[in-house]
């Protein structure tokens, strides 16, 4: 889901000029746009754990797991979203339009293989950002796919105008909107269901070690299983192990490539590491990142540094703070290159490790060729070491209870770090 803290930038919110073009669709004006109401709670709950780093994202986590996750408010929402699909007369045509991260692309798909497996004759389309359109290309499950958003951790006024386009166009019989940033008014008089209901059951069983899995992959799948479960086929969710991606020929030759003028050898071990995070409470530490590369360098691993986006040129702080013979071990990743040659890069390497990202999610999802539909390596460790978010949610581990295992043949595990900030304000 979208994380606004630190990539938000003052600019006038598209909703102001996305009201003319929806006008002749919502029955009432906006009182409040999206992007005013989650700018405001971000500067009372940033205040609150700016005054109070640790009482006060205590007394915060607290509150939202009380108010957000007890069980009439998990009631409330999922008798609102059953009012909605009773407005339905059939379902054939379902749009589901995930958040505006790279890593919600990859999250949404827990929702599509679920929509297919409950109606394998319907039209399911899917909106993604534009950027993951080739990760999410070649998906046989999803009928039409509209690469779009362009806007994080807000939406573009284009954005929105191309929501309400495609939901005008497509006839559709239900829409599921998964961002919390795009109203559900955006789509005009289609039947909505948004991502409350998923999220009331993710804060909610945060709260109970005991619930069971509460990956954010696959409650995005068990979010449409209960949605429709009167309609559920007797072998749902026994197949699903996670999300997939699907790469062209053209990136996993570049990858090869890649690896052949670098000078690294695939007989060897191969361990990637992404260095940078959206926000500094869930990057991995500077000293930590910088011991554990001299660590693998020590022990001759073959190192794919990838480059920072938010936290710009970090990967060369980190390499030249480094001794010249470890730094001959690692090879940086340009911040050039593309996420499928990214991910292709992942799916030749043995080990994985990040903090919790988009990233993270890309090196859990399965790997298939695009154009055969073939299963790829898929034999990466997935390392996740979690700093202000909750792992539970966010993170793979195939041997801890409650956690989701990457799609992988390979071990994940998900490690907790001690964090100053842990709440929805960290992130």
């Amino acid at each position: 889901m979208g994380r606004p803290r630190e990539q938000e930038r003052s600019r006038v919110s598209p909703y102001r000029g996305f009201r003319s073009y929806v006008k002749g669709h919502q029955k009432e004006p906006f009182q409040m746009d999206k992007e005013t109401q989650f700018k405001k709670i971000f500067q009372f709950t940033s205040l609150v754990t700016d005054v109070f780093p640790r009482h006060g994202s205590r007394l915060l986590d607290v509150a939202v797991r009380y108010l957000l996750g007890n069980i009439l408010v998990l009631k409330t929402v999922e008798h609102q979203a059953r009012k909605q699909l009773a407005k339905a007369k059939r379902i054939n045509r379902i749009l589901i339009a995930a958040d505006l991260n790279i890593g919600d692309a990859i999250i949404g798909q827990g929702a599509v293989a679920a929509a297919r497996e409950i109606f394998p004759s319907a039209t399911i389309d899917c909106v993604v950002k534009k950027s993951a359109g080739d990760l999410i290309e070649g998906n046989p499950e999803i009928s039409t796919l509209y690469p779009l958003y362009e806007g994080a951790p807000f939406p573009e006024e284009s954005d929105l105008a191309g929501l309400a386009r495609i939901a005008d166009g497509g006839n559709y019989d239900i829409v599921i909107n998964f961002s919390p940033m795009v109203d559900d008014r955006t789509f005009g008089q289609k039947n909505v269901v948004n991502y409350s209901m998923m999220a009331a059951e993710l804060i909610r069983n945060e709260s109970h070690p005991n619930s069971g899995v509460n990956n954010v992959v696959y409650q995005s799948y068990n979010f449409i299983g209960t949605l429709f479960r009167d309609r559920l086929p007797q072998s749902f969710g026994r197949g699903f192990k996670g999300a997939g991606v699907y790469l062209s020929d053209e990136a996993i030759s570049a990858a090869n490539d890649f690896l052949l003028v670098a000078g690294v050898s695939q007989d060897d071990p191969i361990v990637m590491v992404n260095p940078d995070a959206s926000a500094r409470f869930t990057r991995m530490p500077f000293d930590f990142q910088r011991r554990l590369l001299r660590k693998l360098a020590e022990r001759g691993y073959s190192v794919l540094l990838g480059s920072g986006h938010v936290e710009k040129f970090i990967e060369h702080e980190l390499l030249y703070s480094l001794s010249p013979e470890h730094r001959r071990k690692i090879t940086i990743i340009p911040a050039s290159t593309s996420l499928d040659v990214y991910a292709a890069l992942i799916d030749l390497s043995d080990v994985f490790i990040s903090g919790d990202t988009g990233p993270l999610h890309l090196a859990a999802a399965r790997k298939f060729a695009r154009s055969s539909g073939r299963s790829l390596r898929n034999i990466t460790a997935v390392l996740s070491i979690f700093g202000g978010t909750p792992s539970r949610i966010y993170g793979y581990d195939s041997k801890a209870p409650g956690f989701f295992p990457a799609n992988q043949e390979a071990p994940s595990r998900a490690f907790v770090a001690e964090a100053q900030c842990r709440n929805i304000t960290c992130i």
